[in-house]
């Protein structure tokens, strides 16, 4: 099982926002997605699920095409997503928010759950029971009767991860899920992640937070300016030239940098001087 960018590109007009992007995602290993904002991270994410058309190229899952299918039938392949904005059922409660993803799957037997009572109550069983243990990974089966929207920021963001997993994916595109994250919540977050990995799914992280990235990511793939810049194991990342100097600038960028920041101390001393 592979996912594989064949030569990606999404444009909006005249701007090229992913660039002949090729690379290819094995499961059994956590992949991760960094780069300067605006470098098409999210982008290649959307595309991914289906929320953005592809321009060129194409997207494919054991050598299945997914670019050019629509979201749910990308989503029936075997992928799951979570959003940079938290995109919860806020008054359902935080079980039913689980629940409501067995849907697509069992809504062609919802006749035999009207019709025998037994089977109804079989599955009802079933459901909770598969999701109850998901709220238990993530500390959240306190909550199960809570609304959604009640919950800290924090437990918001492993409810979304936590629904994502409901239907077991293939595939777990989770885009930027440390935002908004204390120190505390980060860390916890990361070793649900690091639990996570499996050798029967492929998981994709989009971050900002170098830590998690380089403690939990086995291999990463570093966009700039729409394009692959660099991908390799985190070490390999921290040691090349060519994404220090994509993120830090050259060696006179950084002396300017400095130099702004000196005289930046130095203006708010001479005003603290000022003011005593």
């Amino acid at each position: 099982m592979t996912l594989v960018f064949h030569n990606l590109r999404k444009q909006y007009g005249s701007h090229v926002a992913i660039d002949d992007v090729s690379t290819v995602f094995q499961p059994g290993l956590i992949h991760g997605i960094i780069g300067p904002n605006g470098a098409g991270k999210s982008t290649l994410i959307n595309m991914t699920a289906g929320s953005y058309l592809v321009s060129g190229g194409r997207i494919s899952l054991d050598d299945r095409t997914l670019s050019g299918l629509k979201k749910y039938q990308i989503a029936n392949s075997g992928v799951a997503r979570t959003y940079q904005n938290i995109r919860l059922f806020d008054q359902m409660t935080v079980l039913e928010n689980l629940e409501v993803c067995f849907y697509p799957t069992q809504v062609g037997q919802v006749w035999r759950e009207i019709l025998w009572p037994p089977f109804a109550a079989k599955r009802r069983i079933n459901r909770r029971d598969v999701c109850m243990e998901l709220l238990s990974f993530f500390g959240l089966q306190h909550y199960a009767d809570a609304e959604a929207g009640s919950l800290p920021y924090g437990r918001q963001r492993m409810l979304e991860i936590a629904r994502a997993l409901v239907t077991n994916p293939r595939v777990l595109l989770l885009d930027e899920p440390a935002a908004g994250l204390n120190h505390h919540e980060t860390t916890e977050l990361t070793a649900r992640l690091a639990e996570l990995k499996s050798p029967d799914r492929i998981m994709i992280v989009v971050e900002h937070d170098m830590d998690l990235v380089m403690s939990v990511c086995d291999r990463i793939v570093v966009m700039h300016h729409g394009k692959l810049l660099f991908q390799g194991t985190p070490a390999e990342v921290q040691a090349s030239s060519d994404v220090q100097l994509a993120y830090l600038g050259t060696a006179n960028d950084i002396d300017d940098i400095k130099t702004a920041a000196k005289d930046r101390r130095a203006q708010l001393g001479i005003r603290a001087r000022r003011r005593t």
